[in-house]
């Protein structure tokens, strides 16, 4: 759909009363007036700006408590009929961000404050700006360095799940919240167009991209070392939501194992502390690195969604969640295998989790409790005699871990789904 002449009533049922300002592609132009003007000083002194880019965390998962019961129950054939409804709810919504531009985009207004969002008549996507806040002083110049929160949120009503993933944008110069929420928008719409191929580094130069189109052309956008995995984890998880298969195609590779993390606790966070992978590629980890937080469990009512949004199904459980993809490198006979450290971030307490998806015969799976390094658990790994559903306990809590699988071998496109739950909670 494109929206460049929509009327307000087409908007989606599950968004209320909200109106339509205008499409991106007028509202850049606006933009750019604006900053000419507003920063005028600044672009005559060739003054830079600098944008320091993190993700607040991994993605957060709102949905149904029948969803809840379908991933903490590993039950593949629900999960399955979820994904594919999120496919079919969100199909128009990808093809018109990856083929449409600044046109698949439209400002949207409810309650004073202003976002994009891009729409079926069953899914959305929306980026929205839920806070531009002080954070302190830059020691240098003496000026207000500001933090903008911008979410990313992806939504299908028949899987009954919404997807949101935040990034904070910190800089001494105050922006719009629109202004902000179409540069985080358009730069996401890149990565999903790109598909798991990207490099965390790309997303820095779509940011800078996005900028120049409202006239901020001497902004320049940096994500630290040590925010590269969060970020890694969320964009990856903006690629293919909860498995939105038609992206699924990355190098063209044998295997394709998708791991979903998923963070019940609600006494701590959990930290997934470094991989080892044997002819494998991680999606979206420049440097293959893989070091990022789980944050414990909330209430739905902690979970900030846009103005207005109003879904068909009340979504009352909600999870933090982290989905990581890996790819065999070496095509050619070879299978691949991995193995990854989960643990609490105050204490050395944790398990281990190893995959192992073999050329020749049936996949395998193996959790313990206690730490080791990766590589070392994975060549002695003690597989499990029942992969497809099996649970450990871990931690001086006795926390329960409960381990997934969908396929031994035979799975269509060779893609296979392992699911973690951290101390799953009955419905």
């Amino acid at each position: 759909m494109n929206h460049e002449t929509i009327p307000d009533e087409s908007l989606p049922s599950f968004f209320k009363d909200i109106e339509i300002v205008g499409p991106a592609t007028q509202e850049i132009e606006k933009y750019k007036v604006l900053h000419a003007e507003k920063f005028k000083a600044r672009f005559a002194a060739n003054q830079q700006t600098n944008v320091d880019v993190k993700a607040k965390s991994s993605p957060v998962l709102l949905a149904s408590k029948s969803v809840k019961q379908a991933y903490q129950s590993r039950n593949y054939n629900l999960i399955k009929k979820m994904e594919q409804d999120a496919q079919n709810d969100l199909a128009t919504v990808y093809n018109n961000v990856i083929n449409k531009g600044n046109a698949a985009w439209t400002k949207v207004r409810k309650d004073g404050k202003e976002f994009y969002m891009s729409w079926s008549s069953k899914g959305s996507m929306w980026s929205y700006t839920d806070s531009i806040t002080p954070v302190g002083t830059d020691h240098l110049t003496g000026e207000t360095t500001y933090q903008a929160t911008v979410q990313i949120g992806t939504y299908t009503a028949s899987g009954k799940i919404v997807g949101i993933q935040s990034y904070n944008l910190t800089t001494t110069t105050l922006l719009v919240e629109s202004v902000i929420a179409f540069i985080v928008a358009k730069a996401v719409s890149g990565i999903i167009a790109e598909g798991l191929g990207f490099l965390v580094a790309r997303f820095s130069l779509l940011l800078v991209q996005a900028a120049v189109e409202v006239g901020l052309e001497s902004f320049s956008f940096a994500i630290s070392t040590a925010a590269i995995a969060t970020v890694a984890s969320c964009l990856v998880f903006a690629v293919v939501f909860i498995g939105l298969v038609y992206l699924w195609n990355w190098l063209n590779r044998k295997y394709t194992i998708r791991l979903q993390i998923f963070n019940w606790d609600s006494e701590s966070d959990w930290n997934v502390a470094g991989q080892y992978m044997s002819n494998a590629k991680i999606a979206g980890h420049d440097a293959d690195d893989l070091n990022f937080t789980i944050p414990k469990l909330v209430s739905p009512g902690d979970v900030i969604v846009p103005p207005g949004f109003d879904p068909v199904e009340a979504l009352d459980a909600v999870c933090s969640y982290a989905v990581v993809i890996w790819e065999n490198d070496n095509t050619f006979m070879e299978g691949c295998s991995m193995a990854i450290k989960t643990k609490l971030p105050d204490a050395e307490e944790g398990f281990m989790w190893a995959f192992d998806c073999p050329r020749w015969s049936n996949n395998q799976q193996a959790a313990s409790n206690g730490l080791q390094d990766p590589k070392s658990y994975r060549n002695n790994a003690p597989w499990n005699s029942s992969p497809k559903s099996f649970s450990i306990t871990s931690t001086s809590r006795n926390l329960p871990v409960t381990l997934g699988l969908d396929a031994l071998s035979g799975a269509s496109d060779n893609l296979y789904n392992a699911i973690i739950n951290i101390n799953p909670q009955p419905s």
